[in-house]
């Protein structure tokens, strides 16, 4: 029965900004549902500019949550316009979805804020999925979505 389970899974890539402070917990989210689905996991960061300083942080960066997430977890650094370099990760590495972290806002939290969302789904078809902040701990088994509106 688990073999079955196991050949049923999804198999293709997930795409996931890391480039914003928000990036660890949509690269947690991003795993673990790699992990659930069988997808591939690419972590991407883009850095504006050309400068070496900024590339060794984000390399460090980089490397750093791909080896919190154990193995599985690609990683890529690019330069140039975030929206322009995260639509062309996901088009270079046949992506399924792009993840990308939101802030919490609001009253309680209860609202998720990500400007990047409109003008990354305007860039690619790849559809574009709101990992949502942590705000509190989360179980292994369960993944929670968060849904993007426009305002």
């Amino acid at each position: 029965m688990r073999r079955i389970a196991e050949e049923a899974r999804l198999r293709g890539t997930v795409v996931c900004d890391v480039t914003d402070s928000e990036g660890r917990n949509a690269a947690v989210f991003a795993h673990a549902l790699g992990t659930r689905l069988g997808l591939r996991v690419v972590l991407a960061f883009v850095v504006d500019g050309v400068g070496a300083a900024a590339q060794e942080t984000a390399t460090s960066t980089l490397t750093g949550i791909a080896n919190e997430l154990g193995d599985g977890v690609e990683i890529r650094l690019e330069v140039g316009d975030r929206v322009e370099a995260l639509a062309r990760v996901a088009g270079e590495e046949g992506a399924d979805l792009v993840i990308v972290g939101a802030r919490a806002v609001g009253l309680g939290g209860r609202n998720l804020r990500c400007r990047l969302v409109r003008d990354l789904e305007a860039e690619t078809a790849v559809p574009v999925l709101v990992a949502p902040p942590s705000t509190r701990r989360r179980s292994e088994q369960r993944l929670a979505v968060g849904i993007a509106t426009s305002g």
